[in-house]
């Protein structure tokens, strides 16, 4: 991997790592702000419910105080200036002080107990003599009888469109007999004033409906003076279809105007009207819509930070990685050495350590193999270079200058077993002080150290600390050895020398090494036999073409005297021997035997 390719992908981690912490903080923020919200929604949408009931029964109180206004003046008239037995002057007057002292009064009237109206007075109304007696039903009548105040239901001008009502309350004297009914022709525009004047929130509205559903009250006259019916409003139809007449939240719908709106009711119960009241949605959850968007401004300035954050905590993440893989990628290039800091968070470390700890094994594993490698050329070439010398000094000094070269050992030497002692003599070894070991016949008894113990044995002796080695035989001439291994030189069970290898490192020497000695070994022990055969049979060779040269020249000689003078000069000089002779027997009994010294 290139070093862009590795930074690539240290920016693709380190983005991968601020991408899923951003969207993982978003989740979180998401749900957390929507639950808020959902409970804030819940908690508002109840507090709009209790708001609503109470301005409709606010709204609601001011309707019927004008309603209930109305019936006290009437109940007042009725028992401090009207008589129904009183002169007819003393009536009128009473009627006209009424229409006086109520503007929404337009026609007022006295009946008698049998519903006979007796006296009348009017001011702009059309009603004539005996009409408004027959605006009520003889029901409700029956009710004002009984002591019972009663409400007509509503009925519209046919002039001026304006909602009208009949109150009807009973006419006592001072003994509480029932002596005729006070009736009252209303004006409702008056209470149109009240509706308008009624706050419902900052852009809400309250009506008035009957039973049927028609529109009594509210801001747009227009619309009440044309007797419109809104019955199809969910509040209006929930207060017509209604079994119980008691207040009630209906909720969210279309309202009066078209928009969306929260609405609340009131029955009146007497008259059997209904309060109104509506706010829009966009009031009503205006603090829901304004926690809304201050949780979702929240959230994405949470998420900026958030990205922020993670990307700084992903940097932080990433980059340990990063050196990572560049360290990774320099290893495979070949720099075998290198380590990666162990810091940042714990997983970090971990993963650094074990990478390291990798490294190591992979650098160890290579360096055996390397040194496997070279033991196996040093071995190839040891085997070819053995194959071509027969000569055993000669081949004991090239084995140990191939083994110190080739692995940089601080001494190498070979010993080789003496047949008559058994002691083991240097045969050859490396430097300086290999080579006055050799001229000066450097030998160690048999058992004695490391080779001695190597050649009983027959068996690797390899220690990693000649300083704690009990029985190691120190030499002045290698002052700085710290590990020592020795290896027989053997043919099957006959040891015929040791290999000793030095180190001036403690725990230079392992395993390794001594397997590779060992195989060293072995093919050494193969190149002394053969170089031993080749020496017999030279030796062989040469005494048998010594024999042939005698034979020739005692076969030259003209007298027995000549060949016996030719066969004692050449074996004394062919054996090296000061002084020869040899005699024969004599060829006559009687006769002296033949000498003939050299």
């Amino acid at each position: 991997m290139t070093k862009m390719g590795s930074f690539v992908q240290g920016r693709k981690a380190r983005n991968l790592l601020a991408t899923a912490f951003l969207i993982l903080s978003l989740i979180v923020l998401t749900i957390s702000s929507g639950m808020a919200l959902f409970y804030s929604y819940q908690a508002q949408r109840q507090f709009v419910a209790d708001r609503q009931q109470r301005i409709a029964r606010q709204a609601a109180n001011t309707v019927a105080g004008f309603i209930e206004q109305k019936l006290s003046e009437l109940e007042v008239a009725a028992i401090l200036g009207i008589r129904a037995s009183g002169l007819p002057e003393e009536q009128q007057l009473s009627l006209n002080n009424l229409l006086g002292l109520d503007p929404a009064f337009r026609y007022v009237a006295l009946l008698d107990p049998q519903g006979q109206e007796v006296a009348w007075a009017s001011r702009l109304s059309r009603l004539t003599a005996g009409q408004l007696a027959e605006r009520v039903s003889n029901a409700l009548l029956d009710q004002v009888r009984q002591g019972k105040r009663q409400i007509s239901p509503v009925y519209i001008d046919d002039v001026t469109s304006e909602p009208l009502v009949v109150m009807a309350v009973p006419v006592s004297n001072v003994f509480g007999d029932f002596q005729g009914i006070l009736l009252a022709e209303v004006n409702l525009k008056f209470m149109w004033e009240l509706v308008e004047r009624l706050q419902i929130g900052e852009t809400g509205r309250a009506y008035v409906v009957d039973r049927q559903g028609n529109l009594l009250a509210f801001v747009d006259t227009s619309r009440v003076l044309r007797g419109e019916n809104v019955a199809q409003i969910r509040q209006v139809h929930d207060f017509i279809n209604s079994q119980t007449r008691t207040e009630a939240f209906v909720g969210t719908f279309d309202g009066l105007t078209g928009g969306k709106v929260v609405g609340a009711y009131v029955p009146l119960g007497m008259p059997d009207w209904a309060v109104m009241t509506e706010l829009p949605v966009s009031e009503a959850y205006r603090q829901v819509y304004q926690s809304a968007v201050i949780a979702i401004g929240g959230n994405l300035l949470m998420a900026v930070l958030a990205g922020l954050l993670g990307f700084f905590i992903a940097g932080q993440l990433a980059r340990p990685i990063y050196a990572l893989t560049q360290t990774a990628g320099r290893i495979a290039a070949g720099d075998r050495d290198l380590q990666v800091a162990a810091v940042g968070p714990a997983e970090i470390v971990s993963l650094a350590e074990a990478f390291n700890s990798m490294t190591r094994q992979m650098r160890d594993l290579i360096s055996g193999l390397e040194a496997r490698t070279r033991a196996l050329e040093t071995s190839t070439e040891i085997s070819r270079r053995l194959s071509t010398i027969l000569n055993r000094e000669q081949l004991v000094a090239e084995v140990v200058r191939q083994v110190q070269s080739a692995f940089n050992y601080y001494h190498a030497h070979i010993f080789l077993i003496d047949e008559t002692t058994h002691d083991l003599v240097m045969a050859g070894g490396t430097g300086e002080a290999g080579r006055m070991m050799v001229s000066s016949g450097y030998r160690i008894p048999a058992g004695r150290g490391l080779t001695g113990r190597a050649a009983a044995t027959n068996s690797v002796v390899l220690v990693p600390d000649v300083s704690q080695e009990e029985g190691w035989l120190s030499n002045p001439l290698l002052p700085d050895t710290k590990s020592e291994v020795a290896v027989p030189i053997a043919v099957g069970e006959r040891v015929l020398g040791v290999l000793d290898v030095q180190h001036n490192v403690v725990n230079g020497l392992s395993a390794t090494d001594a397997d590779m000695l060992q195989s060293i070994a072995n093919q050494v022990a193969i190149a002394l036999q053969n170089a031993n055969l080749f020496a017999e049979a030279q030796q062989r060779a040469e005494r048998q073409a010594l024999v042939n040269q005698i034979t020739q020249r005692i076969q030259s000689a003209t007298t027995v005297e000549k060949a016996m003078q030719v066969a004692v000069r050449e074996l004394g000089w062919a054996l090296g021997a000061q002084y020869a002779s040899v005699q024969l027997e004599p060829v006559a009994e009687g006769q002296p035997p033949v000498s003939v010294d050299l």
